[in-house]
């Protein structure tokens, strides 16, 4: 099943990078429509499909063009393409946030959203800022329908108004999409603001922020008379906006604040009662699905309900918890009210326990507590992160409401009675805070996740863009689920791989967090996309892991990297696109790398179809203990370069594989767009111990004469022939004279001549280094040893000759 999590922010970074799609017009449309889709940004020629992570919608009619203008974007990146698609909506369609990507001919773009809403589709009508900025001139809206409208750019705060007709005691229900749109991927912030007046222009009713939306508005209420009602849509503190697009949905349904019980059992038909409504509670017989997780109600509101459902049956607040696991619901329904529920546990059980409350909308900010029989505290817990929650590609400036919504694992000290106790950790209370205590027995799990070090969507680290007859290679990480007690190595299993790809993944050996996962594409492979998921499986028999995949990305981006809205996915998207232009291949090294030494790749390009152009090349993964070179370009013409890898003294010897990535030139290197990417076919690199150390000894020499440094060799592994070894480091004014020194297995000694000039800066030097190269099936290998003290005195004076 295809999932999808979205979490509203609080709180902000900045960032510089160029995207493929900077958003997309209009922000959302109703079920049942056909609308325009204009994707605005880069690189955008030849669209071909969208990629939609959830169903109900389908994309057809593709056409490109190049704006008349290019626009800069707040980030340094730039607009100059639009793509346009038709969008047909289901009848039926999710409503709700539709993450998607757009797969060119050539590459696959970041996640943007399209939303989808229950009522027909209105567009405001104002076109400058001031002509619908009172009751006078409000745009007349019917009920159980959305506008798409704008907060317009302008020396001043741009106002809306909408104008609908109520009889008394009709509900008026109005609810704002606008933060949660996530227009833009840096800036854009769009923190709006409702008012609810009535004919004369008196305030009715009013909200900004909320417990269900956060800062997206939503206000509901029973029409006092018959007549004329305005909404008024603006800024809830001005700044100036930056594509301030919006949705309003105006309608006359329920729209439940909260659910109780805040979810139930697969597949069961839940009683449940809907809170919030100002006609007083409602009651509903709401039908579960068969499968455990997040179930989104809706019953006519413009967005649903989170609610739970899972394996195991409710216990609602005073009943007896008679086993576990159970499911516990509650509501803290007045200030410092408590909530306990008993249970038995024998001796060494380990229960997983979460609490939903904010997760799902509720106000409440629960705490979580475990006592003994005779009141003892145990355990306590009141908050938690993302990574415990499942959000493993999150980053630690991101903040959302979940994680107020406290995790803990239960490991029974003894058979005996213990109970849970609920409440809010500020002490209040009210009749909208609901929550729910799931607990479950501890499992192991491990998940994996496509997340670039900084959290961006940057193409060319996070992008799973592979050319027909070619190969791409990015980081695949992996990180244990909450409560994992499984240490031991790991492999990957791809699900949903499109017919002609395959993926090549090497084993993560335990503690080892990333690696290369390679996938290629068949020259015949189908030209698509597909969404696909990437599992961890225990290497040690009979181990059983669940896992999953997780794909994070901020939208509405800030200074400090913390955004207003995010999204967090369960699938991969994986494109096959047109082929390269290019193939690149790594010679697989004949000799070793040495600890603390150096070794040249040679790199051939096989060129197609008369491409002539420069090429970039680097190897985006290579593990700890190894670094390289800046990026190489392949100068246009030609069809190879060397490429140079270093090992530090600390990295583990073994056998290690590492791909180069190669792209073509222009476009933006760092995100990507507008390049196209390739990966060589991985080679293995043979990590060894050094052939020899070298011991410096301290040495000295004025200034102006010569010297010598002697140093000790210790062999840990023979070589044929001779190796040279010379010195780095030297300060200036000093050098090596005469020949290299060279040295065979055995020796025991090297001496190195040196000169100071008479103007080397006289000083104790204590970073003086050798370099041995030793050459091995005809090539050289090389590696740094020594560490030595060389002390540069003032010339003596010396009296003259007779």
């Amino acid at each position: 099943m295809r999932k999808l999590l979205c979490c509203t922010l609080l709180v902000f970074r900045a960032y510089a990078e160029q995207h493929m799609v900077e958003y997309l017009l209009p922000r959302g449309a109703g079920r049942g429509e056909i609308v325009e889709v204009i994707f605005h940004g880069l690189d955008l020629d030849d669209p071909r499909e969208v990629v939609f992570y959830r169903p109900g919608i389908r994309a057809v009619g593709f056409t490109s063009e190049t704006l008349n203008q290019t626009t800069r974007t707040a980030n340094g990146g730039s607009i100059s393409k639009a793509a346009k698609v038709r969008f047909e909506i289901a009848g039926d369609c999710p409503i709700g946030e539709h993450p998607l990507r757009l797969r060119t001919g050539t590459s696959l773009s970041e996640v943007v959203t399209f939303w989808v809403g229950p009522y027909p589709t209105v567009k405001e009508l104002e076109k400058n800022s001031g002509q619908n900025d009172s009751i006078e001139t409000a745009q007349l809206v019917s009920f159980n329908s959305t506008v798409n409208g704008e907060i317009l750019p302008g020396e001043g705060m741009d106002r809306d108004y909408y104008r609908v007709e109520a009889t008394k005691g009709q509900r008026i229900s109005l609810e704002v999409e606008s933060v949660r749109l996530g227009t833009l991927h840096y800036g854009g912030e769009n923190d709006l603001s409702i008012r609810l007046l009535d004919a004369k222009g008196n305030e009715t009713a009013a909200n900004s922020d909320n417990p269900l939306h956060g800062m997206d508005p939503l206000l509901t209420i029973l029409a006092p008379t018959t007549g004329s009602y305005y909404v008024e849509v603006m800024q809830q503190i001005f700044s100036a906006p930056r594509q301030g697009f919006y949705r309003l949905h105006i309608s006359d349904k329920p729209r439940p604040l909260a659910i109780y019980p805040a979810g139930g059992q697969v597949g069961e038909n839940l009683s449940a009662t809907l809170l919030g409504d100002p006609s007083g509670e409602l009651k509903e017989t709401i039908q579960l699905p068969n499968a455990p997780g997040n179930f989104e109600y809706s019953d006519g509101a413009p967005s649903s309900n989170t609610l739970r459902v899972s394996s195991y049956k409710n216990v609602l607040e005073g009943e007896p918890v008679t086993s576990l696991p159970a499911a516990l619901n509650g509501i803290i329904s007045t200030k410092g009210e408590a909530d306990v529920f008993n249970f038995i546990a024998k001796k060494g059980e380990s229960w997983r326990m979460r609490v939903y409350g904010r997760t799902l909308g509720s106000p409440v900010d629960p705490k979580i507590s475990i006592r003994s029989s005779n009141g003892k505290l145990l355990q306590q817990a009141d908050d938690s992160t993302l990574a415990e929650l499942g959000f493993v590609s999150s980053r630690s400036t991101w903040h959302i409401k979940d994680t107020l919504d406290p995790i803990l694992v239960f490991k029974a000290p003894a058979d005996g009675d213990y109970n849970i106790t609920i409440e809010d950790t500020r002490g209040q209370g009210g009749a909208l805070f609901v929550y729910r205590v799931e607990v479950e027995p501890l499992t192991n799990s491990v998940l994996t996740h496509i997340t670039y070090r900084e959290g961006y969507q940057i193409p060319r680290l996070t992008g799973l863009i592979v050319p027909q007859g070619n190969q791409w290679t990015l980081d695949v990480q992996i990180a244990p689920g909450f409560g994992n007690q499984y240490k031991g190595d790991i492999e990957l299993e791809a699900i949903g791989l499109p017919r002609g790809v395959t993926m090549q993944a090497p084993r993560y050996k335990a503690g080892t967090t990333v690696m290369p996962v390679q996938f290629t594409a068949a020259p015949d492979a189908e030209q698509q996309a597909a969404l696909i998921e990437i599992f961890a499986k225990a290497v040690e028999p009979g181990v059983k892991l669940e896992s999953g995949s997780r794909y994070g990305l901020a939208l509405v981006n800030r200074r400090g990297l913390l955004p207003w809205h995010m999204v967090f996915l369960e699938t991969y998207a994986l494109a096959v696109t047109k082929p390269a232009p290019f193939h690149i291949e790594i010679e697989q090294p004949q000799v070793p790398l040495a600890q603390n030494g150096e070794l040249t790749l040679q790199v051939k390009v096989v060129r197609h179809n008369a491409f002539n152009g420069a090429i970039e090349m680097q190897p985006d993964w290579l593990p700890q203990g190894l670094s390289k070179e800046n990026t190489v370009t392949i100068p246009a013409g030609k069809n190879g370069a060397k490429f140079t890898v270093s090992a530090d003294s600390k990295i583990k010897p073994g056998e290690y594989q590492i791909a180069m990535n190669a792209s073509t030139v222009g476009g933006d290197a760092f995100s990507g767009v507008g390049r196209i990417r390739v990966s060589s076919p991985f080679i293995k690199v043979q990590v060894t111990e050094p052939y020899l150390t070298v011991t410096l000894l301290r040495a000295s020499v004025e200034r102006g004469h010569r010297g010598q440094i002697t140093g000790t060799l210790k062999h840990l592994k023979l070589f044929d022939g001779k190796a040279a070894v010379t010195l780095k480091r030297l300060p200036n004014g000093v050098k090596l004279v005469g020949s290299i020194p060279e040295i065979m297995s055995g020796d025991t000694q090297v001496v190195f001549n040196v000169e100071a000039s008479e103007d080397a800066l006289a000083g104790l030097y204590k970073e003086i280094t050798c370099e041995v190269t030793v050459k091995e099936n005809g090539q050289l290998v090389k590696q740094q040893t020594g560490s030595g003290i060389l002390r540069v005195d003032p010339a003596k004076a010396r009296s003259a000759t007779k």
